[in-house]
């Protein structure tokens, strides 16, 4: 009985005895509760990290399109493209020489457009004045005369505007891009276009019963506008087609051209 006794107080005090250095020196702790290492950290936060970049490859992504307009002579354009016989679509190389010859005045960038889109959605980008005129009148009227005082001829009322249109001028892109299965290619429907006011036609002129003059004009628009589809590799120019631009006149100039780039880049969204 003495010996149970003896084998108790023994065991109490062994237990003790742990529990005292447990509260002295906290880093000895029980393997069933020890503080996670520094590699266990890592592990887990490279599991955690290994999970977002599974989730990464399922990112949503835009298409980028960049639209520039670039004039030069039609010599120069000629100079160019002489005997030229591209084996892809690839125009890099061509934009390259295109751009070297901006700081020489051999060729002038008129605009660049850039505009952002979802897959498979239009997108339309603006940079316009509204330009807003008259398109129907009402009848001149005759007005009655004195006679007394008979008007000289020619003289009438003229005729009040009821219908208008708009035009808008200045700078305008539309597309409509869809990523490829292989995100690399993209089939992008585009519509660059460059408006111009360049002026007005009168169609009708008079004096009014005070004899002051009046004329009825329409206004002078000139377009550079490409409207096509193409398929397009990420981040790569392609020719999409050459222009004439206007001359001071506003009419068509033959002897100078515009060459129309485009270039779209797949943008992930992170």
């Amino acid at each position: 009985m003495h010996i149970r006794r003896r084998a108790l107080l023994v065991s109490l005090t062994l237990a003790g005895f742990g529990i005292a250095l447990f509260a002295q020196n906290p880093d000895a702790v029980p393997p069933a509760f020890e503080r996670p290492t520094e590699n266990a950290e890592k592990t887990e936060e490279s599991e955690h990290t290994s999970d977002l970049d599974a989730f990464d490859m399922n990112v949503p992504k835009h298409v980028q399109v960049q639209v520039e307009f670039v004039e030069m002579s039609h010599e120069t354009l000629t100079k160019l493209l002489f005997m030229a016989k591209p084996g892809s679509a690839n125009a890099v190389k061509l934009r390259q020489q295109v751009q070297d010859m901006v700081p020489k005045n051999e060729a002038k960038v008129l605009e660049t457009q850039i505009l952002c889109a979802r897959s498979g959605q239009k997108s339309t980008g603006e940079a316009i004045h509204e330009f807003i005129y008259p398109t129907e009148f009402t009848d001149p009227v005759m007005p009655v005369s004195d006679p007394k005082q008979p008007l000289p001829s020619g003289h009438v009322h003229p005729g009040t505007p009821t219908a208008f249109e708009t035009r808008n001028v200045g700078s305008t892109i539309e597309i409509e891009p869809t990523i490829g299965e292989g995100d690399d290619y993209l089939d992008l429907r585009f519509i660059p276009e460059l408006t111009w006011h360049t002026g007005n036609t009168a169609w009708g002129e008079g004096k009014d019963q005070a004899g002051n003059p009046f004329k009825y004009e329409m206004p002078n628009f000139y377009t550079l506008r490409i409207s096509t589809q193409l398929t397009c590799k990420d981040g790569q120019y392609m020719l999409a087609g050459t222009l004439s631009p206007k001359d001071s006149k506003g009419e068509i100039d033959m002897s100078r051209k515009v060459m129309v780039f485009v270039k779209c880049d797949i943008l992930t969204v992170r």
